[in-house]
């Protein structure tokens, strides 16, 4: 995992995000842009462990 990639919150989640900043634990993230406008979307930390890749090739 690296800053920009697409990430769910676990392996069967929808909603997309896009990684903004990573520590030893922890990620940074906000929703991908189809979901930016949603209602209660915000940048918000979370640990690295739940989170999956959005797409196959782990990106």
């Amino acid at each position: 995992m690296q800053p920009g990639d697409h990430v769910k919150l676990h392996t069967n989640g929808v909603t997309t995000f896009d990684i903004v900043e990573l520590d030893d634990t922890h990620a940074t993230i906000t929703p991908s842009a189809t979901h930016a406008d949603a209602p209660g979307a915000y940048l918000f930390r979370i640990l690295r462990a739940g989170l999956a890749p959005a797409n196959p090739e782990g990106h």
